[in-house]
């Protein structure tokens, strides 16, 4: 596979979340507000730009991969800079050695 294949691929992996959400979506008859924001067309961008360059910087064998790696690489990055929110989040239960030593 080419670079630019390689490229390409992982762009389109990149895009696979958004277009997921718009799929999911396709049933409610009004057009969400934020599709009108340049925010949000800045960042599809940048996702997009991100799961390209991380495939290639891995570096796929074939297609398959360079999907995967597109598609997680701004999956993975959006998870680590985001906020926890409140129905995502587990609690603040974390492991205490004081409470284990007193059962």
């Amino acid at each position: 596979m080419s670079t630019g294949e390689t490229i390409l691929f992982g762009c389109i992996g990149g895009l696979i979340p958004d277009a997921l959400r718009f799929i999911k979506g396709r049933y409610e008859l009004s057009i969400p507000a934020y599709l009108s924001k340049p925010n949000f067309w800045i960042g599809i961008i940048l996702l997009i730009a991100v799961g390209g360059f991380c495939t290639w910087l891995i570096g796929p064998a074939n297609v398959k991969e360079a999907l995967a790696y597109g598609f997680s690489a701004p999956e993975l990055l959006s998870k680590l800079f985001s906020k926890p929110s409140a129905q995502t989040d587990r609690g603040d239960a974390r492991f205490d050695l004081r409470s284990w030593w007193a059962l």
